[in-house]
């Protein structure tokens, strides 16, 4: 086969635009919206209702013990200064995760 043959057989697929979307399947992303929106909601009320141990395990520790090993690993001068740092720079990989109490695979030191 030539390449001038594979090129016709995608030109079809790629003129396709958003336009020409189906109503269902339209419908069908708007109802996925929706859930995840009310996902959201439901797992801050969940962290509202969470015993004080369990609401901190799940939206500050993680973040908290990654922190304290880079301060243990750096020894700054000024370690509170540097962890507050820390924290601040990371926050968004942590506030992402929310409550599923997962740890960002490279947070940055």
């Amino acid at each position: 086969m030539s390449t001038t043959s594979l090129e016709g057989s995608r030109g079809p697929r790629e003129e396709q635009t958003p336009s020409k979307i189906p109503e269902s399947v339209r419908k069908i992303i708007s109802m996925e919206k929706e859930n995840e929106t009310n996902s959201n909601r439901k797992s801050r009320i969940d962290l509202n209702a969470l015993p004080t141990r369990q609401y901190l395990d799940q939206t500050v520790v993680p973040i908290l013990l990654q922190g304290l090993s880079a301060v243990a690993k750096e020894r700054p001068p000024e370690p509170i200064s540097f962890l507050a740092a820390y924290l601040l720079k990371n926050k968004s990989a942590y506030e992402s995760n929310g409550a599923n109490n997962n740890a960002p695979t490279n947070p940055q030191t």
